[in-house]
């Protein structure tokens, strides 16, 4: 015996009120949760920061322009000062040799690991030659895929060859995996611009090692919402030789297996605009 046409109905009005209220809940729990999809930051930012406008400007020969940069990467790092010493340094320290209070032992070889990415130098910026900070963010939800040599899936034609190299001099099985981090022009008159990059540490991987990231498969389910205690690690890009005087768009990705790329996603990918007069 079939349903009636008013049965019908009630299932149909029922059935799209469900549908409109799973909606509206989807959408509300979007806006109010936390993003939880793997971040890369960029260091410093601005105060104004905007991911789809993030500019860093400055003019060399006027120090009040890079200045504040300066300050902003030093405040940015006192996190990661600390009296055990770590091997690798996990990230410069933010003390100058010169002021009155000296950096603490293990800030000694991490000044020297990280140059010219690091105070002494002012971060390049007053040269001219400005480095920027890379972190990891949002990883406590993900369990990364890293490319490396030991696996028979084929790399992506398109991963730059210092990364490819990186892959043979440092193999996973002896130094652990990476998620592998690459910065270009984001277009080709930026390409032209935008000169050498330099990745920092020069004699390490450019890239994170997983070891030192709390991702998902690291963390039980209960702590993946608590703060990390221990920030995570960094890699530093220093633009050698920019072209002065235009906007430089600067585009900055992370590998994984896990990771398809999309210039217009967020998803471990970060941009930003380099201006120096």
């Amino acid at each position: 015996m079939g349903l009636d046409k008013r049965t019908i109905k009630i299932i149909v009005i029922v059935s799209v009120i469900v549908l409109v209220i799973g909606g509206i809940i989807g959408l509300i729990l979007g806006l109010v949760l936390p993003y939880r999809y793997v971040e890369l930051e960029v260091w410093p930012r601005s105060d104004e920061y905007n991911y789809e406008q993030p500019l860093i400007h400055f003019r060399v020969s006027d120090s009040g322009t890079w200045h504040p940069w300066y300050m902003k990467l030093n405040d940015f790092l006192k996190a990661y000062e600390t009296n055990v010493p770590e091997e690798p340094p996990r990230a410069p320290c933010s003390v100058r040799h010169q002021e009155q209070r000296l950096p603490v032992p293990s800030c000694e070889r991490a000044l020297s690991m990280w140059a010219p990415c690091n105070v002494d130098n002012f971060y390049g910026y007053r040269d001219g030659r400005p480095c920027v900070f890379l972190r990891l963010n949002h990883v406590h939800y993900w369990v990364p895929e890293p490319y490396n040599i030991s696996m028979p899936l084929s790399i992506p034609p398109d991963m730059p060859n210092n990364i490819r190299k990186a892959m043979h001099l440092f193999p996973a099985h002896q130094y652990g995996d990476f998620i592998w981090v690459s910065c270009n022009g984001e277009f080709s008159a930026d390409e032209e611009n935008i000169g050498p990059i330099q990745y920092i540490p020069a004699n390490l991987p450019p890239g994170f090692p997983t070891s030192r990231l709390r991702t998902a498969n690291r963390i039980s389910r209960s702590d993946r919402s608590l703060p990390d205690q221990i920030s995570g690690p960094l890699i530093a890009v220093v633009f050698e030789n920019p072209h002065r005087g235009v906007v430089i768009n600067v585009e900055c990705r992370i590998w994984s297996r896990d990771i398809v790329y999309d210039r217009n996603s967020r998803v471990g990918r970060a941009r930003f605009e380099l201006y120096i007069e």
